[in-house]
């Protein structure tokens, strides 16, 4: 019985230097309000968008349901799918905003 030897470990090579990526170190530095600002524009823009699709799923869903009792769909698995994604997406949104809120008002019971 014999042991193979363990195979050497190769060297990394070069190691390129940590380069800082902090607001400091940025050519136009952006005071905290900016930040805030930004930060603030793009959660609002990601909230609408995010929104806008519930709605988009709502149509979709209410448009696949009357034309499935109007007769102008043969498919019913494609109305209960467009009608499942508008209740999942509805029943997501409804259980951000149930924690969003639980959230907020326990910020209000902090004591200061």
């Amino acid at each position: 019985m014999s042991i193979l030897p363990i195979v050497p470990i190769m060297p990394l090579g070069v190691i390129n230097p940590i380069t800082p990526t902090g607001p400091e170190t940025a050519q136009g530095t952006l005071s905290s309000g900016d930040g805030a600002q930004k930060a603030s524009a793009d959660f609002a823009k990601f909230f609408s968008d995010a929104l806008s699709q519930v709605d988009a799923l709502q149509t979709k869903a209410d448009s696949a349901s009357l034309e499935l009792a109007t007769g102008q769909v043969q498919d019913l698995s494609e109305v209960m799918v467009a009608l499942e994604k508008a209740n999942l997406s509805l029943s997501l949104t409804v259980a951000t905003r149930d924690k969003v809120l639980d959230a907020y008002n326990q910020i209000m019971r902090m004591q200061i």
